[in-house]
């Protein structure tokens, strides 16, 4: 009898413990989880720390995710190693709650920060070593890296070798590289994720995986496909390319009242058919002339070319004089000395500026792809409707070259061959006010509506690096309706979300990694 009663009582012990232990808030039972399973206690950032804003707006690019009624994470995880990763995703995952993975923080739609339903934020800046192996000619750089620290770093060991990233060089890799990632060098390169040989990724059970352990599906899946939907990536193994010692770089502008229509016209049937080594940019920007009496707009011409300056203006005199490129409009410097140059930076601006941390603003930022050339009286009637938002401009990047020789279904960026060039809509204001806010949102919104008759259609392709809640997303993000992912999804990959769906199936099959815009799985 007193085993009896003792068993009983202990029995009875176990079992409050575990009511009480399941009734206390999902973040306490996470945070337990947590200590349980990872070797650190000063990585967490609770809405109680007095540090917690300071880190959720350290990599927030996007101001109007900052205001008061902004969903807030429950918590904030800083990783500084893959064990910090594996306890996230375990004591997340057993208390049913999203995470949303941030690196760089430059998301458009703010969903590696924000989300409808209660989450957490895994921040992985702190998880950014760059390791060079020249011999290879690879570098390991971790996902919190960001595009001006991998630069940087290739830049110190070697003058001769490169990496084709983007020109916004606070751009953390994590989000750039699993989206698809361009650059000045894509004609000659291609895209990031066209140069991509490895990566380490931590799965929905936690296991580190390369890509011999994930396979060839996964890793097809996270260069272009976004890794969020997948799992976690720690970092990735970069095919470095070769550079000139010195290269080539340009910027000529031409204003709209003195025949850059005509230029524009005339770049988009030659831009994509230059020779691989030139790049050639049209950013068509609203400026004020007259002391700020009249908006006006100015097309700026950026070119580099993977040679001399004399050999740019003979090719630049053979195939497209209309440009009217001269000698003292051209520079001669290192490839890491342009990587500051197309990003706007003087002349002899100190390297250690690839460095700098990002300043947040407001913004609206949209894609579309152009596969037949605008005529001379659409662009005009583009440059009105421009003068109209004020705020508003455009970068147009050509295509061809080396784009056009990888097939659309070898990663799942599907925007290869057939494209002219890709638009990047990106509008951006001082004024925080609600109504502001609003204002430009609904610009953007009307002169994308605006652009419709001459760019792709069925569908109107969209590039995932320049995410867009517009044209499809899932609310609220706790379900990932195929019909609704469809919307956003073929858009985005074409013709490839269908294997992403099969690989997110496959390694994923609870839904765990999801977001607004995240790859579905398929039920049966």
């Amino acid at each position: 009898m007193k085993i009896s009663s003792f068993l009983f009582t202990a029995l009875t012990i176990l079992m409050s413990l575990s009511t009480a232990i399941s009734s206390q808030p999902p973040l306490l039972n996470f945070l337990n989880c947590f200590s349980h399973n990872s070797h650190a206690s000063n990585v967490i950032y609770t809405p109680n720390n007095t540090s917690f804003l300071t880190i959720l707006n350290k990599k927030m690019f996007h101001k109007k995710f900052q205001t008061p009624t902004t969903p807030k994470p429950l918590a904030i995880i800083t990783a500084k190693d893959a064990s910090h990763v594996q306890a996230t995703i375990k004591c997340a995952k057993s208390n049913n709650i999203q995470i949303r993975i941030r690196s760089g923080g430059h998301d458009y739609e703010g969903y590696s920060y924000v989300s409808d339903v209660p989450f957490l934020i895994l921040d992985m800046f702190n998880i950014n070593s760059v390791d060079i192996n020249l011999q290879e000619e690879t570098a390991w750089v971790g996902s919190g890296a960001t595009l001006g620290k991998i630069y940087y770093n290739i830049a110190k060991k070697s003058s001769s070798l490169a990496f084709p990233g983007g020109s916004c060089f606070s751009v953390g890799a994590g989000g750039y590289f699993s989206g698809g990632g361009y650059g000045n060098m894509m004609r000659k390169y291609g895209l990031s994720v066209d140069n991509i040989i490895d990566a380490i990724i931590v799965n929905v059970n936690g296991n580190i995986l390369d890509r011999k352990s994930m396979g060839e599906d996964l890793f097809w899946a996270i260069r272009g496909g976004g890794g969020a939907s997948f799992g976690v990536i720690l970092s990735w193994k970069l095919k470095l390319v070769h550079v000139p010692p010195q290269i080539t770089v340009f910027n000529v502008t031409r204003n709209v009242d003195g025949g850059a229509t005509d230029v524009v016209y005339k770049w988009q049937l030659i831009a994509p058919k230059l020779h691989k080594d030139l790049f050639i940019r049209a950013q068509p920007t609203v400026v004020q002339i007259g002391n700020g009496t009249k908006n006006v707009v100015q097309v700026i011409f950026f070119g580099q070319f993977l040679g001399t300056t004399e050999s740019l203006l003979l090719l630049i005199s053979e195939s497209f004089p209309e440009l009217g490129l001269k000698k003292s409009d051209c520079f001669s410097m290192p490839w890491i000395n342009s990587t500051l140059f197309a990003y706007s930076r003087p002349i002899g601006t100190p390297l250690e500026a690839l460095l700098e941390e990002p300043q947040a603003g407001y913004s609206k930022g949209q894609s579309d792809y152009v596969k037949k050339p605008i005529p001379i009286d659409a662009l005009e009637s583009i440059w009105k409707k421009m003068i109209e938002g004020q705020t508003l401009f455009m970068q147009w990047n050509p295509y061809g070259g080396r784009m056009e020789e990888i097939l659309s279904s070898q990663t799942p960026f599907p925007h290869r061959a057939g494209n002219l060039f890709k638009i990047q809509y990106f509008n951006n204001w001082t004024d925080g006010s609600p109504k502001s806010i609003e204002s430009h949102v609904n610009f953007s919104r009307s002169f994308y509506k605006f652009m419709t008759p001459y760019v792709s259609n069925s569908p109107r392709e969209a590039f995932l690096n320049y995410r867009d809640a517009d044209i499809g997303a899932n609310h609220p993000s706790n379900t990932t309706k195929l019909d609704i992912a469809k919307t956003y999804g073929i858009k985005y990959f074409k013709g490839n979300f269908e294997r992403l769906v099969s690989v997110k199936t496959k390694v994923d099959p609870e839904n765990f990694f999801r977001y607004e815009q995240s790859i579905p799985i398929r039920t049966y």
